[in-house]
């Protein structure tokens, strides 16, 4: 069964899976498909043409663009940013926290980090991102890699840790806006995560 918080804001052409879960705080665009048992946490926001596909989870506040393909299992954390036209593929997981003080009361201080994905990169089947980490645009993440620290430029990664193995082969090319690789990183946007996350530490 459905949960939809009651102050959910949706665009037009929105396609809605079953039992979906929607809690408060929640913005997507216009033709976004939200697949079977999704989840979408407090704070998330979604931009126009996006799929969000079954049993996908956002763990909230987090910016998802424009033409974003997020595949079945993914999991979205807090303080993530997708550009445009990135590629999220099935079971990927992004990470938020550093340092997790779980049942240790003070001595480890847990830090919040925002992760970034680039325009138009690819992130392949259970793909794991380290909290932090800025991946650049047209990148593309092979499937099972650990990205442990930012990826700086396009091309083909692969292992763990993620190391290049290509340049970018030139089927996967494609036109960047100027500001690609820094689009969404705005006032607006980065004060909507710190509402929800006050100690998370901006690049």
């Amino acid at each position: 069964m459905d949960k939809i918080s009651s102050d959910f804001i949706c665009g037009e052409n929105l396609n809605l899976g079953h039992d979906v879960i929607i809690e408060k705080d929640v913005r997507v665009g216009d033709n976004v498909k939200i697949g079977h048992r999704a989840t979408l946490k407090s704070g998330t926001i979604i931009g126009d043409n996006t799929i969000f596909d079954d049993h996908c989870i956002s763990t909230g506040a987090c910016y998802i663009g424009n033409n974003v393909n997020i595949r079945t299992g993914a999991i979205i954390s807090k303080s993530t940013i997708a550009e445009d036209y990135s590629f999220i593929g099935p079971g990927v997981i992004t990470n938020h926290t550093k340092n997790v003080n779980h049942g240790r009361k003070d001595n480890i201080r847990e830090v919040q980090l925002l992760t970034y994905i680039g325009y138009g990169s690819i992130l392949g089947s259970q793909a794991s991102i380290l909290a932090g980490v800025t991946i650049a645009p047209l990148a593309i993440i092979g499937g099972g890699t650990v990205v442990v620290k930012n990826i700086a430029e396009e091309g083909v990664f692969v292992g763990f840790p993620a190391h290049r193995i290509s340049s970018l082969p030139e089927e996967y090319k494609m036109d960047l806006p100027q500001n690609a690789g820094s689009m969404y990183m705005t006032k607006d946007i980065l004060d909507h995560l710190k509402r929800y996350m006050p100690a998370l530490l901006i690049p």
